[in-house]
């Protein structure tokens, strides 16, 4: 099956509109392959969408039940770009901190660590204390900062 995000855009817009020229213009494409594209998925499916008339379209059951999953899809793909887009910027995902057993008293330490976690709550900090020597191996490898 060889569905691209696009099928499902143009999908949406024709069952939001119900019309092929109206969903066209919202898309900025041009109607026939607009329907052409519509056939294209429906054939990948392998169920009709949507009952057309000369003056009509209307959603099918099986249109109705897809629209619903097409938007569900959708929002997961934006979902999970916004996810990609925050831990590559760090504003999410997980900072791992070594610290030996007197750093935590250091007003410095603690209020970073509060000022981070004030700016950045979706990131988990995981916090790891060892003395230095311990400290080493970990660092040089990339597990502590």
């Amino acid at each position: 099956m060889n569905i691209e995000l696009r099928h499902l855009r143009y999908f949406i817009a024709v069952a939001e509109e119900l019309h092929f020229g109206r969903a066209a213009q919202r898309l900025n494409i041009s109607q026939p392959p607009l329907s052409q594209q519509i056939l294209q998925l429906e054939h990948e499916i392998g169920a009709q969408l949507f009952t057309r008339t000369n003056r009509s379209v209307q959603l099918t059951p099986a249109g109705q039940l897809f629209l619903q999953d097409a938007r569900a899809i959708l929002l997961q793909v934006e979902q999970a770009a916004g996810r990609a887009a925050r831990v590559h910027s760090g504003q999410e995902g997980e900072l791992r901190i070594g610290f030996t057993s007197s750093a935590p008293f250091t007003g410095l330490v603690s209020d970073a660590l509060y000022q981070f976690r004030q700016r950045w709550p979706e990131v988990h900090i995981q916090m790891q204390e060892n003395n230095t020597r311990q400290q080493l191996a970990p660092l040089h490898e990339g597990r502590l900062i």
